[in-house]
Formats: structure tokens, sequence, C-alpha cells
């Protein structure tokens, strides 16, 4: 060989060894530094997969608890490494003979892949791919060759690395297709496990990126594949059955296209498993995958089954619906919900995959010339059984009522109601040896909820269908003397349908040619009903089981408005509550329903003579400490609409002195134990808090708790007092002052008189809730007597204000404001100085403070006074000395996170800037403010903008930048400029 420049033929021969022998060398070179260097990571890997292993060991093994505590906190450190990757790797190889060492390995493996996997390069990631599938297939299988702990695990692993790379799910499917294809129990089971932890992965992964990913249509075009190799494997065992239908609810979930109908006719041997699974003896866990992979067959993007469905579908629909059949003989489904006694699981899980069945087929079964209606009489016979078997058939009966009565099979009308109506009202009606639910069987939350919302929907068309046939079977349930359970299912029905039948008594009692009408025989009926109820109830004493005064409290609420037309039967009820409330069976729901009574019974009950008769007990009632506060406040309420409606304010006005009598008696003895406060001014974030986070300071030594404790107990009975007072005055502005009377004759002014040396008390000595309670007192009054209230306005200005500097609460800004629109022309210098206080000291806070959005509450009250204030009289604010301090306090608010607060003081900033026809005379100490401080509002509106604010904020803001464009437009170029810098 000749080579240019080469030497001479002596050295020929070496230069050709040197030619090729070096680049072999280097490759040989090359080759064993990449031994060198795998050899040293495997060796780091097994270090580390050591240090995890004894970490396990001693998380799971050792008696110390400092050492337990030690381990976990360094497997949760060492989890986050990527050096985690390669330990957990040397711990599932098929080498690892613990079991629970390789599960953990495994689990630790796919947490971190679904949390990691992107930082992952693509030669890694197929490295740990084909560890994890070589793993899998190494590790020992568990009970019927199925794959075991660690198996399974790594499948999950391995699913969820295929569902988070692009086409990798689809070379995963069929890699466990061709292995499920031997048809071997152990390499089948790990087809099974892989292909259903690969739908429920990418499943998963679909619901949290929103859609589904680009290239997913390749893999739900195998589900057919999927489905034929799922059929074959099933009847290898019980254990494998159970995976096939996991696997097949899991593919089913992907909404690949597949449905009853397609199922029926391409895999119709494995859906004939899946229906005898669920009558498998003693197999609880094969019952409920079978009930589960039903269910999600079952669901409306399967499954569509309209009354026009196909005639492939209604085949599939008639033969699973015979195969129930044949089923429930096989469990003895008549025998066992008949019997009464608990359903089994593996009745439950049939009666649920019967009831999805039915529930999906509804339309069909609605029309069907007879070759359905066995399946009904199955829901018959779950609508009788235990109440959560009785729930599965609701929304079968619901769903009956889309279609129309005249489409139905005859027997699906007025026949079967009846059969429903005696079933639901069996099932609405307590056990006969019902006391109490401690004792009880059944499960009070389960009953309530059975009743309230399952049962009175199937009852409501009950009544639509059969009428006064309906009416009749209440009718017969109240007669004679039965049982108490069954009383309480009667008025509890009647209770529960009080809108279906008030609607009916409003209708039309003629057809078109003015004849009587079904309707107005059912409005007869439902009239002759409710006259024997009331009847009966007007004359009771509210004795025996609280459920039945329970019930017969919530339906006399439900028809008060009915009984206003008899006013025997409304003096009677409301005997019947207030002795109800007396007695404390149901309180609440007793108060509720002589409240209800006297908001629609007021024009009949608003004689003097009664209404006095009725206020002694009813104020006896609401002073007593036994009940609870809500239902004293709800007693004092309904009181006062009757009090409204008295014949003449005279007498309005002895009653009101009868309702807040004994509340002042009690504040009377109260406030003596509240010590006055010292009248100086705390910020909501330094209040002296015990360690409770109750106010005030606290002692040492149980004496000083206890005084502590008592203390709130009476501020807390003084704030009822003032509520009870507050409450008996809110509906008395409908009370009108005849001839010109002044103001001050109105009962209300009288009353406030009479209350007021302890008020003022009470505004002294409160803490927060004495405060507001006295607040919201105050907003009543202002509320009732507009004007009237001219002569001691002054005076609640007063305690307004010294209310805020002292304790800062909500219930103060919302009655100034309150105040400046109903006073504000006409009492402007006391309104004025009040406002003053308020803006300085809540100004002051937020320049003080190192939390400004502690109290959301307060800014979002405190903004919208100075909003209000902007928009009824501007010159109250604007000519304020700290309006500039104002401005800065509300820019300052504009970059924050809490979005009622922030959105007020956008707004109150945006009609500051921009202004009012009422403001243009103080226009300038608006562009005075924008002027000095207008580049801070930007850059503070723009920090928002940028990065603090939420995102709901945006709107706002951007406003916000329009008004400050649109005021100050020669200089906001200049101020953006400085923000962006």
């Amino acid at each position: 060989v000749s080579i240019p420049g080469a030497p001479s033929s002596a050295w020929s021969k070496h230069w050709l060894l040197l030619a090729w022998g070096v680049p072999t060398l280097a490759l040989v070179v090359r080759r064993r530094a990449g031994q060198h260097t795998a050899s040293r990571k495997r060796m780091a890997h097994a270090a580390h997969a050591t240090n995890l292993r004894q970490a396990y060991a001693l998380l799971t093994a050792s008696s110390s608890e400092a050492e337990r505590r030690a381990a976990n906190e360094w497997l949760v450190g060492f989890a986050k490494t990527a050096e985690a990757w390669g330990a957990a790797e040397e711990l599932v190889r098929p080498s690892e003979a613990a079991e629970e060492v390789a599960f953990f390995a495994a689990n630790l493996l796919y947490s971190k892949i679904k949390t990691e996997w992107h930082t992952l390069a693509d030669a890694p990631r197929r490295q740990l791919r084909d560890a994890l599938w070589s793993a899998a297939c190494g590790r020992p299988s568990g009970g019927e060759g199925q794959p075991g702990p660690a198996a399974r695990r790594l499948c999950l692993a391995l699913a969820a690395a295929a569902a988070r790379t692009e086409g990798l799910a689809e070379e995963s499917t069929r890699l466990a297709l061709s292995l499920a294809a031997a048809a071997d129990a152990v390499q089948g089971g790990l087809a099974v496990e892989l292909l259903g932890a690969l739908a429920n992965e990418v499943v998963a992964e679909e619901e949290a990126t929103g859609a589904a990913s680009p290239g997913r249509s390749g893999l739900r075009a195998l589900a057919p594949a999927v489905l034929c190799a799922l059929q074959a494997l099933a009847p290898l065992s019980s254990s494998m059955c159970i995976g096939c239908l996991r696997a097949l609810q899991a593919w089913l979930a992907l909404n690949a296209g597949s449905s009853l109908a397609s199922l029926y006719a391409g895999q119709g041997p494995l859906l004939a498993a899946t229906l005898n699974a669920l009558a498998a003896v003693n197999n609880e866990p094969l019952n409920l995958a079978a009930a589960d992979a039903l269910g999600e067959l079952l669901t409306s993007t399967n499954s569509p089954l309209p009354a026009s469905a196909p005639r492939g579908a209604r085949d599939a629909a008639e033969a699973v619906a015979a195969q129930f059949g044949v089923l429930a003989r096989e469990v003895r489904l008549a025998e066992l919900l008949m019997s009464g006694e608990p359903a089994d699981d593996r009745l439950f899980y049939f009666c649920r995959a019967l009831c999805a069945f039915a529930e999906r087929c509804v339309d069909l079964v609605a029309v069907t010339e007879g070759s359905l209606l066995p399946l009904v009489e199955l829901l018959l016979l779950c609508a009788g059984g235990e109440l959560r078997v009785a729930e599965l058939s609701i929304d079968f009966w619901v769903g009956l009522q889309d279609t129309a009565v005249a489409q139905r099979h005859e027997r699906l009308r007025a026949p079967l109601y009846r059969r429903l109506a005696t079933l639901l009202l069996d099932k609405c009606t307590l056990p006969a040896e019902f006391t109490s639910w401690d004792e009880a069987a059944e499960d009070e939350e389960e009953f309530r909820r059975f009743r309230e919302q399952s049962a009175l929907e199937v009852l409501g068309a009950c009544l639509s269908l059969l009428a006064c046939e309906f009416v009749g079977q209440l009718q017969a349930m109240l007669q004679g003397s039965p049982p108490w359970q069954k009383l309480e299912a009667a008025l509890f029905v009647l209770r529960g349908l009080h809108v279906q039948i008030k609607g009916a008594l409003r209708g039309s009692a003629a057809d078109g040619e003015g004849r009587p009408s079904a309707a107005a025989e059912l409005q007869a009926a439902l009239n002759q009903l409710l006259g024997f109820v009331f009847g009966q109830l007007a004359a009771w004493r509210p004795s025996g089981a609280t459920l039945l005064v329970e019930s017969a409290m919530r339906l006399v609420g439900a028809f008060a408005k009915w009984l206003q037309r008899d006013e025997a039967l409304l003096r009677g009820c409301l005997r019947l509550v207030l002795e109800a409330v007396q007695a404390g069976g149901a309180p609440e729901h007793a108060a509720e329903a002589f409240r209800a009574l006297c908001i629609h019974g007021r024009r009949r009950l608003a004689s003097a003579a009664y209404l006095s008769e009725l206020v002694g007990p009813c104020t006896a009632l609401a002073g007593s400490a036994a009940l609870a506060s809500s239902v004293r406040l709800t007693l004092q309420e309904a009181l006062a609409r009757l009090v409204g409606a008295a014949p003449s304010p005279a007498e309005a006005e002895q009653l009101l002195h009868a309702l807040v009598r004994a509340p002042c008696e009690q504040l009377a003895a109260l406030l003596p134990h509240l010590p006055p406060s010292d009248g100086a001014s705390v910020p909501p974030e330094t209040a002296p808090r015990a360690s409770d986070g109750s106010d005030g300071s606290r002692g040492s030594g149980g004496e000083a708790s206890a005084t502590v404790a008592s203390t709130q107990g009476v501020e807390e009975a003084v704030a009822t007092q003032l509520a009870l007072i507050g409450a008996a005055i809110r509906f008395s502005d409908t009370i009108q002052v005849g001839g010109g009377g002044s103001c001050a004759a109105h009962p209300v002014f009288a009353v406030l008189s009479y209350c007021w040396p302890l008020l003022q008390d009470a505004s002294r000595r409160g803490g927060p809730s004495v405060l507001q309670a006295l607040l919201e007192l105050h907003g009543r009054a202002m509320g009732c007597l507009g004007g009237g209230l001219a002569p001691l306005l002054p005076s609640i200005l007063e305690q307004i204000g010294t209310t805020f500097c002292r304790r800062p609460v909500v219930g103060a800004l919302e009655c100034l404001t309150q105040a400046i629109e109903l006073y504000g022309e006409s009492h402007e210098a006391p309104l004025s100085d009040t406002l003053e206080k308020f803006v300085d000291a809540v100004c002051g806070w937020l320049a003080s403070t190192a939390a400004p959005e502690a109290e959301p509450e307060l800014l979002s009250a405190f903004f919208e006074l100075c909003h209000r204030c902007l928009v009824f009289r501007p010159q109250l604010l604007l000519s304020l000395p700290c309006v500039a301090s104002l401005f800065d306090a509300a820019a300052a608010c504009v970059a924050h996170q809490e979005f009622q607060h922030t959105r007020a003081a956008i707004t109150f900033l945006c009609l500051f800037l921009s202004g009012t026809d009422a403001a243009n005379l103080y226009r300038e100490s608006a562009a005075h403010c924008l002027q000095r401080s207008g580049g801070t509002l930007l850059r503070y509106c723009v920090q928002g903008l940028a990065s603090a604010s939420p995102a709901n904020l945006v709107d706002h803001q951007i406003e916000l930048l329009r008004v400050i464009a649109e005021s100050a437009p020669t200089a906001v170029h200049g101020w953006l400029v400085a923000a962006l810098a």
C-alpha cells in the first residue's frame, strides 16, 4: 500500500500498525472506561439501596420512637434526591427477597414518576422502563398465579410512566396483549394488572391536564382487543376474573366507544361472566368488581338507551334484563329482601347493579310491550327492602316520570304508583318499637336523608298521578288511634309535599267549560284533610315522642298561610307551638312555626285584647335563660310583627314597652358585673387575647380563669338582651303616627328613651359582642324612625365614635354609613366629626400595622363607608383634613391579596378620582392627592397586576389604571416609567 508521505517500505508495516492500532486501542480504552463508570454507578446505587433498606427496617421494626422518627425524616428527604431513582431500582430487582422492601421501593418509584418523570432524559427513561418491566416479570407471584404486591405496584409505576410519555401507553398495551396471548395464569395475571393500571393512569392524567392528550385515539382503538383478551383470561380462576373485571371497569372509563350493545354483540361471554360474578357465593371481592364494572358500563357516556334506541340495543337490554331475572332467583332476592334482615354485601352489590341497569334503560322500560315488566317487579322488591337498597331504586322511579303517562305501558300507570305509595309510606314510618335514635337499629342520618331527598320525590309523583286516592291513603293513616309512628309519617309527608299541595290548592277548580274538574275534587279532598289534621293539632297538648312534636311543628309552619283562613285554627296552633316551646321537645321548630303564624296571621291576630293576652307568655319565654338565644330572638321578632300590625300607635307603644321591659330589667342587673372600659383605642391585631382566644387579660391561677369565663358569660347575656330589644322594634316601621303627630310621639322613640340610660351604660362597658349588638340596635332604630331619631342622633354618634376608637367593630362602620345616608344633610357637623375619628383610626392603624390584611371585613366596611359618603354627601369626606391620609391608605390596599376589601378600596379610589356632580366644589382635594401620591398609587396598581393580587381583581385594577390615566394624562407616562423601572 502506498501512502503519500509515508516512510520507506521498511517502515510501512509499522506505519500500518500505528494507523489501525491507535483507534482500536482508543475504542478499547473508552469501552473499559464506560464499564468502570457503569460499575461505579452500580456500586453507588447498591450503597444507597443498602441505606434505603436499613432506613425502611428502622421505620417499620424499631421499637424506639426516636429511631422511627429519624428514619422517617431521612426517607422523606432521600426520596426527593436523584439518587433515589437508582437505589429504588436496585431494591425492586428479583434478587431482593423481601417482598415488603420491594413493594416500598416500587411505591417510591411510582411516586417519583408521578411528580418528577419530566426531569429525566430519554435514555434514563428507557433504562428505567426496561428495568421496571424486567423486575415486574421476575418478582414472585401471589396466590393462584396472580402478581404479588410488589409486581402490582411495579405495573402501576410502568403505567404512570406510559401515561406521561408520547406513544408509550399504546406500546405498553400491545406488550401486555402479547403477554396475555399465552393464556398462562402467571403471565396473564401480569398482563391484566398492567392493562388495568394503564387505563386508570391515562384517565387520571387526562383529568389532571383537562383534556385528552394527542395520540390517545390510538390507545382507545385498542379497546376491542383488550376486551377480547380479558374475555379469554377471565375463566382461568376467581382471582383472574376479579382482575379482569377491574381492568374492564378501567377501560370502560376511557370512553373508548364501548356500550352495553357493543359488549353484548362482540364480547357476550365477558358480559355474561360479569353478570354471573354478581351472584358468586362467598366471594365479596368478585361481587364488588362485577358491580363496579357494570356501573361503569352503564354510565350515560357508555350506554345511552333512549326509547328510540336501535334494535340491537333493545335486544341487549332485554337479554340483560332476563339474565337479571335468573340471577335474582339464584341470589334469592325476593326472599331475602322481604325477610326484613339487612342485606349482605353480595345482595347489596347485586341490587346496585340491577338498579343502575334499570335506571339506564328506564325509557325503554316505560314504553315496553311487556318484555321488560319483570324488571319493574325486581325494582319494586328493592323499593321494599332496607333503606340503602330502597334508595338505589329511586333514580329509576324518578326517571320514569320523563315519559308521559299516556305513552307508558298500562301497568306502569296508576297500578304501579298505588304499590309504590304503599311501599314508600311504609319506608317513611319509624318502626313500631322505636323510642329514640340512641336505641334504634336505623341510622338517623340515613333515615332522614332517605325521607327528605328520595322518598318525597317519588311520593310527589304518586300525588300527581293518584290525586284523591293518595290523599285518601294519608287520611287512612290518621284514622282511629294509630301508633304515633304512623301519625308522624303522615305529618311528615304532608309537610314534605306542602309546596305541591299549596300549588294544587291555588289551581283552577273548573274545567274549560266551567264544570267542576278533577282539580276541584283534589282541592276539596286536600282542604278536608288539612282541616282534620289541624283541627286535631289545635286541640293537642304537645307531649310524647320528640319526633312527633317536631313533625307537627314543621307542618304548622309550612301551612301557616293556609291556617290564617280560620281564626280558631290559627289561635289553636299558636297555643300549640308556644306550649311546644315551653315543653322543650322541639323548641327551634316550634319558634319558627310561631314566627310563620305571626307573619301570615298578623291581620287576624292584631286585636289589642288578644295581643295583650299573647304578650305575657311570649315575653316570659323570650326571657327564659333555659332557651337558646336563637329561639328567644325568633319569638321576639314574631311578636314584633304582631306589634307592627297593632290597631293604634298607643296600643303599639304599650305592647312595645311590654316586649322590652324584661330585657331592660335583665340589662340593669347584668351591666354592673361588667367593668367599665378605659376608652383607649385598641388596634385589632394587638388587642389582648387570652390563650383560648378570648378578649381580656388573664391572671394566674384558677380564680382569674373563672373570672374571665364569668365575664364572657355576662357579655353574652348582655348582647342577647340588646338583641331582644332590637328584635322588638325591628318591624315597627309600619306603625303610622296619625294626625301629623311629631316624631317623638312614635312608639319606638318612647321605647328608646326608656332604654337610653342602659344603652349608654352598655356602650361604656361592653366588649365586641355587646358593642356589635348595640350598634345593630341603633341601625334598626334609624330604619324605623328615620328623621324621627334626630333628637337622639348626636348622642348615638358620640356612642358610635367612642365605641369605634375604643374597639373597632364592623357594626360601627355600618351604622355610620346608614346615618350618613339618612341624616347627612341635617346633621352635617356631628357626622363630620365622627367620620374624621373613623378615618384617623383606620388610617393610623394601616400605617402602623405589620399585618394590614388581618381585618378584611373591617376594611371592606370602612371603604364601603367612604364610597357611600362620596355618593350621598361627598363634602363630608372631601373637606376632612385627613383626606390625604385616606388616599394613601386606600392606595396601599390596591395590591393586597384579599378580594373583598381590595375591591372596596379600588371602587372608592375610582369614584374619588373621577368625582361626581355633587363633588365638583371639592375637586381640589382629589387633584392634590393625585398630584402628591399618584405615582405611588400607580406603582401599587402595577404591582398588583404583575404578581401580588389574585386574578379576580385584574379587571378592577385595570379600571383604576384607566381612571388614573384620564385624571392625570400628562403625568401618567412618567409615573408608569418609574413604576416599571
